[in-house]
Formats: structure tokens, C-alpha cells, sequence
């Protein structure tokens, strides 16, 4: 009885030692409000998804909120960038990061969309995108904050995306906050040829089954 104590101890121990050497991920929408943070942490998941942070010029105080994840599919997640802008000079920003299925076999990013809020107008915003396999390379535009066709992209198929973003604003004007939004779509499952065989011989089976009984 002492022994088994004793490696029941030990093991208690040794899985405490394991755990504390691995990195815990972080929580994008509970654990991340900064660019720094987020530099910090590198990347953080929000829901199956996976946030990576690449780089950017923007002050690390700079507010990032992460919205979504939960729920029914589709799923939408999103990624917002305020409190960039507190002057009247003109001003220029870049960011990059990418955002990753966990687990493709289940989902895909099949929607994107760009937003700025820029009330009276006077900026610009530009999203380079990759890792689509249709739409590779594609771009996103926002013009002085109207949303439109060019600040959208449909029927993706995506596993992984990576994104350039570059953000503006004119001199005595106002660019409240960008935002990246992405909606993800279940895999369908489509049937195997083995499996459409192992069907129809369970059909026939069926027939016989059946014809066997009538004529018994």
C-alpha cells in the first residue's frame, strides 16, 4: 500500500513537471487586447481557429479585439484594430498575421471581409492575401470606409490564409478602427467509391433478404 503511494506521488509529480514545461494557448478573445500581447504570445486560438501574428508597426498598446468562434456553423471570426490613430497628421500602418483552420478535415474559411470605419471619409486600406487555392494571390480594397464588392471574397476554400494588410488616413481626418472578418463552412463529406460499393452490395443483400422471404 506504501509503494503504490508512492508511485502514485511520483506521478503526480512527473505529470505536474510535463505540464508546466509546455506553453498553454492562449485565448484570442479573452487573452489578447494588445498588439503586444498579441506579439508576445505569437499566436493564440480563437475557437478551431489559429491567430499567428508576423509583424507590424504599430505601437504595441494598440487595442486588438477578437470576436467570435463559437456557436453553429458557419462560424464567423473576427479581428479588430482601434485607437491607432489619436492625431491629425496623416498617417500610414502595415500589420501581417495569418489565420489557420485547426482542423481542416472539419472546416474551411470560405468568406472574407475587410471593414474600416472612417466617418467623413479620407482613408485607405488594402488587404494582400494568400493561401487560397483557387483565389492565390487576392487583394481587398476599402476606399474611405465604403464597404462594397472590392472589400469582399466569396467561395473560398482555405485551410490557412495569410494576410498584408496596409492602412492610411489623410491629414484632419478620422480612421476609427479596420477590422478582418472570416466565415467558415463544415466540410462536406462526400462518399468514397469503397464505400458506395460496400452500400450497393448492402442493397442487394437487402434484395435477396427480401426475395427469399416471398418465395419461402
Amino acid at each position: 500500500m506504501k509503494l503504490r503511494k508512492t508511485l502514485v506521488t511520483a506521478a503526480a509529480g512527473l505529470a505536474i513537471s510535463l505540464g508546466g514545461g509546455q506553453a498553454m494557448a492562449v485565448d484570442c478573445n479573452s487573452g489578447i487586447t494588445t498588439i503586444g500581447q498579441w506579439a508576445a504570445a505569437g499566436s493564440c486560438t480563437q475557437g478551431d481557429k489559429i491567430w499567428t501574428y508576423t509583424s507590424s508597426n504599430l505601437l504595441n498598446t494598440v487595442q486588438v479585439l477578437f470576436v467570435g468562434g463559437g456557436g453553429a456553423a458557419p462560424l464567423v471570426h473576427a479581428m479588430q484594430i482601434v485607437g491607432f490613430d489619436g492625431s491629425d497628421a496623416a498617417g500610414a500602418w502595415n500589420i501581417k498575421y495569418s489565420i489557420t483552420v485547426a482542423n481542416p478535415a472539419l472546416f474551411y474559411i470560405s468568406d472574407m471581409f475587410a471593414g474600416a470605419d472612417n466617418p467623413g471619409g479620407g482613408s485607405n486600406l488594402t488587404k494582400n492575401v494568400a493561401g487560397d487555392p483557387t483565389f492565390n494571390p487576392f487583394l481587398l480594397t476599402v476606399v474611405n470606409g465604403a464597404e462594397n464588392a472590392a472589400s469582399e471574397k466569396h467561395g473560398l476554400t482555405a485551410s490557412a490564409l495569410t494576410v498584408d494588410e496596409s492602412f492610411s488616413v489623410n491629414a484632419n481626418s478620422t480612421l476609427l478602427s479596420v477590422s478582418n472578418t472570416y466565415q467558415e463552412k463544415e466540410v462536406t463529406k462526400v462518399p468514397t467509391p469503397g464505400t458506395l460499393a460496400l452500400l450497393g452490395l448492402g442493397l442487394v443483400a437487402l434484395g435477396v433478404s427480401r426475395r427469399n422471404r416471398w418465395f419461402s
